[in-house]
């Protein structure tokens, strides 16, 4: 195996990993920030 033909790939994977875990802060972010606003209305 190349590593010339390699690097991309681990650098696509490792950014699909950083995509999966910023998707799940914004997703926690925005649970947190409907639960707050369902607090305050109800």
């Amino acid at each position: 195996m190349n590593p010339v033909e390699y690097k991309p790939a681990r650098r696509h994977r490792l950014r699909e990993i950083l995509v999966d875990v910023a998707a799940g802060v914004v997703t926690q972010l925005v649970v947190m920030a409907l639960a707050a606003a369902a607090r305050l209305l109800f």
